[in-house]
């Protein structure tokens, strides 16, 4: 199926976004796969400025990523881990609940950190000094580009987008993890 053939089909969300309530009672594993038929886009004009919009973002912000992450030397998942245990998170489970993994995945980064010389192993996860200095680093990097979007948005509007892209992100994520029908079959059917 083409786009020209899709009509007027429109996009459609996860009801958990839909109904304005990030996670209400829809589980994360559903995606896609649990959408409404509104029509939220009204024509294939509308879907393909918004791909376009997207687009344009990720042009801009991939760099930017890139460069923060050669700036400190850590990619941005490490970044999250690192960042949970300086708040306070001292397993990888509760590493892991903070940023949304597996605790086999928040393990894995917990000894890439350990072996870097940022985090202290053990019964209790800690910062060590050098990873408190990567975060410092981070954080300054990180508040001027928050206030570059801010600039544009202002805070609300830029705290709203912060929690919509999250959103579009983990529907995304889950509609593409293992068992789930591949993305382009799911948005092209009927």
């Amino acid at each position: 199926m083409t786009i020209e053939e899709t009509d007027t089909k429109a996009l459609a969300v996860p009801e958990r976004v839909a109904d304005g309530v990030v996670g209400a009672d829809v589980p994360p594993a559903m995606g896609l796969a649990a959408v409404q038929t509104e029509h939220l886009i009204g024509d294939v004009g509308d879907a393909l400025r918004l791909l376009d919009a997207v687009e344009r973002v990720r042009g801009h912000a991939h760099p930017l990523v890139l460069g923060l992450q050669d700036a400190v030397g850590l990619k941005m998942p490490a970044a999250l881990v690192l960042s949970a245990i300086s708040n306070g998170r001292a397993t990888a489970a509760g590493v892991a609940e903070q940023i949304g993994t597996t605790s086999a995945e928040a393990e894995l980064a917990i000894a890439e950190l350990v072996a870097a010389g940022m985090v202290r192993g053990g019964a209790e996860l800690a910062v060590t000094s050098l990873g408190q200095a990567r975060l410092s680093q981070l954080d300054g990097l990180t508040v001027r580009v928050l206030d570059v979007v801010t600039g544009i948005l202002g805070p609300d509007d830029a705290a709203h987008l912060i929690r919509l892209l999250h959103t579009v992100a983990d529907g995304l994520e889950s509609a593409s993890s293992p068992g789930s029908p591949a993305l382009p079959h799911v948005l092209l059917q009927n």
